[in-house]
């Protein structure tokens, strides 16, 4: 499932096309504390942090209900959608600056970000031998930077999203990915970036739909205290390639394990992080739209669902140019269910 991986589309061309912490501190140290050394010591061990409840406004729960968002293309059909983004999906890898005016105008409205940061071709074991832990802390600082500049009170990181994809199967193995996502999230602990030690970073493991609850899937686990978002990408008729094209699935055969997943594993929220049905197929696209609108509504521990209006590896998911599609989108848009905040 690898229809949302167009970086260049998701960050570098975003102005063409395309809550509050768990204890305050000083907005100048903005959780940055520690020299590299001192920080790749500590990040050797456990945080020991709690999950907050879900009543803590430094939590990872959406306020009111679900948050309304898409990728960075789905921005310019927001005067067709009547509304801002909730919350936009941004695509980076190790190496990449995180430019601090990046959706400046959505953070500054209240919305806020879900950004992976992915290897860039560094293996698992690369990145848990702390080879990267410069640019990953610089890139995660300067994300925490964006959030106290914005009074943003949450914004939901990543590492490497859709582990589980056959493209990123040479990076190393599922229990290799765990011991890279525990090296991340612990530098980012030790550095006091995450909502639970002073930052306004959470944690959201994203996998593909298909792998959630299967023993492939469940190998990409890194445990629930290191999880506070389960992420999930899914697409009607994917790949919309011969017969699957005219195949509907429907939401609840895409997500209903993931939610049972998330359910049985710490009691986590869910994102559906990309989603999408193919516009060759405008009528099924409208009305796969109206299905998603319907499922979330029904299933309040979803609180985050991302549109990703754009082309995939064999099919297009845009809704530009198709009425029925975007009005079903901006019907989804303004429904109660799709008014949540961080």
């Amino acid at each position: 499932m690898t229809a949302g991986c167009g970086y260049a589309a998701s960050h570098v061309t975003i102005g063409m096309r395309d809550a509050a912490a768990h204890e305050a501190i000083p907005v100048a140290a903005e959780g940055d504390g520690g020299s590299l050394t001192a920080l790749a010591s500590k990040s050797k061990s456990k945080s020991g942090a709690t999950r907050n409840p879900s009543n803590n406004p430094g939590g990872p729960i959406a306020l009111g209900s679900a948050m309304f968002g898409g990728n960075a293309a789905l921005i310019n059909d927001e005067p067709a959608l009547g509304r801002k983004l909730a919350i936009v999906r941004a695509y980076y890898r190790i190496g990449d600056a995180f430019p601090p005016d990046s959706y400046a105008a959505h953070l500054a409205a209240g919305s806020t970000l879900l950004v992976s940061l992915d290897s860039n071709g560094a293996s698992y074991a690369s990145i848990a031998a702390g080879n990267k832990d410069g640019a990953i802390l610089s890139f995660l600082r300067a994300v925490n930077r964006v959030a106290y500049r914005y009074h943003v009170g949450s914004i939901y990181v990543s590492f490497e999203h859709e582990p589980d994809s056959p493209q990123h199967h040479a990076l190393g193995s599922p229990a290799g990915f765990v011991r890279a996502w525990d090296h991340v999230h612990h530098l980012a602990a030790s550095a006091h970036l995450n909502w639970n030690n002073g930052g306004r970073l959470h944690w959201a493991l994203i996998l593909i739909h298909s792998s959630i609850g299967r023993s492939w899937g469940n190998g990409f686990w890194p445990g629930a205290s290191e999880v506070d978002v389960l992420a999930v990408d899914g697409y009607n008729s994917y790949p919309c390639r011969g017969s699957n094209q005219n195949r509907m699935q429907t939401p609840a055969g895409l997500f209903n394990s993931t939610l049972s997943f998330a359910s049985s594993h710490g009691r986590l929220p869910v994102f559906i992080s990309e989603w999408g049905s193919a516009s060759s197929a405008p009528t099924m696209q409208a009305r796969f739209i109206q299905q998603m609108r319907s499922y979330v509504t029904g299933h309040r521990q979803i609180k985050a669902a991302l549109y990703w209006d754009d082309g995939g590896s064999s099919c297009s998911y845009r809704v530009d140019g198709h009425p029925a599609a975007l009005s079903a989108l901006r019907a989804m848009g303004h429904s109660a269910a799709m008014q949540g905040r961080v």
